[in-house]
């Protein structure tokens, strides 16, 4: 009688019985391309907590961290090596996944080694809006202030967005920012900020600003000078918008070639040659992860903002913005050189 009721309440549920026969005892390896305590790992170390209720067989969710060259380590590795069984996931930069888009990492993009068209998409959590900041002892308290003042902004890497949207607005705002590169991150960027060696940042997610520096904002210690994205955050709506100020259609044009990668800014994507019920299942649970009200409490209470978007209007903007012609994608290209 036990081999018959177990198959019946597990059709019951909606889990196939084979899927959870073959998962029994299986974990899901969810790898993540920076190392721990950052904005992704938080996403994926609270995601895992939950997500293995909404999989077939109820797999254990377990968080790899595989930091490497900004992310490409990763990217090349999930659609090279791993496991095409939904067993191995990733979250990773967004940047790395446009990396033949905007070859931010590699020469002609030529280190990575994927067709980002090819992955299998899971969604992203979260459709970000990014910052720049000024300390408030700083001369420059407004973007009209930038535009006459000179103000020292840090960042980590030419490739960060630190950097990239620094130099944007440089050269579509009419910003005077000189951008100082080489901080470990953003804790030692934020730190400098603190000590006055610089004067602020760009690129600075505002997510990550409300849950990592909350004493900044509600104290007053930073000014907003500009938000960047596909969308203004409802939270700052008096804060100017960069595609509402591009002065023209072109620029307007560069901008949302820059900023449409932000709107998959905790993206989760599995290898090629899934399966289609491995993608569904994985895109099902993911969905219903993003709902669930523990998930969402536990969320809240970590400072994650959850704005997701979910597999196919994910696969459909990688295959955009992959479709970029050659003309305006150098175009972009040379307006982020410094």
């Amino acid at each position: 009688m036990k081999n018959v009721i177990i198959p019946l309440l597990l059709l019951v549920s909606g889990i196939n019985p084979l899927l959870a026969q073959e998962s029994q005892g299986k974990s899901l390896n969810l790898f993540v391309g920076t190392t721990s305590g950052g904005g992704y790992d938080v996403y994926a170390r609270v995601l895992a907590h939950h997500w293995g209720r909404y999989l077939p067989g109820r797999p254990p969710v377990v968080v790899k961290n595989m930091p490497g060259a900004g992310g490409l380590t990763l990217a090349n590795y999930i659609y090279n090596q791993a496991l095409r069984d939904g067993s191995e996931i990733a979250t990773m930069q967004s940047g790395v996944i446009f990396e033949k888009l905007y070859h931010t990492l590699s020469p002609n993009g030529a280190n990575a080694r994927f067709e980002a068209q090819k992955f299998g998409w899971i969604g992203s959590a979260l459709r970000s809006t990014y910052v720049t900041i000024t300390w408030h002892g700083s001369a420059v308290k407004t973007l009209e202030d930038a535009r006459h003042t000179d103000a020292v902004l840090g960042a980590s890497t030419t490739s960060s967005d630190n950097f990239l949207l620094a130099v944007l607005g440089n050269k579509l705002l009419g910003t005077k920012f000189r951008i100082v590169h080489g901080y470990q991150g953003s804790n030692a960027t934020d730190l400098a900020i603190e000590r006055g060696e610089i004067n602020g940042a760009a690129g600075k997610d505002w997510t990550t600003l409300t849950t990592s520096r909350p004493d900044w904002l509600r104290d007053r210690k930073v000014n907003i000078i500009v938000q960047m994205g596909m969308q203004k955050h409802p939270a700052i709506p008096d804060v100017p918008s960069a595609l509402e100020l591009a002065a023209n259609d072109e620029d307007r044009a560069m901008m949302e070639l820059v900023f449409a990668k932000f709107n998959l800014s905790r993206p989760f994507l599995g290898p090629p040659n899934m399966t289609t019920k491995v993608l569904q299942d994985l895109r099902d649970s993911f969905v219903s992860v993003l709902k669930d009200e523990e998930f969402l409490q536990e969320a809240r209470k970590t400072g994650m903002e959850i704005d997701p978007v979910f597999g196919d209007e994910a696969e459909k903007l990688v295959n955009r913005l992959l479709q970029t012609p050659e003309v305006q994608a150098q175009k972009m290209r040379d307006l982020l050189k410094p």
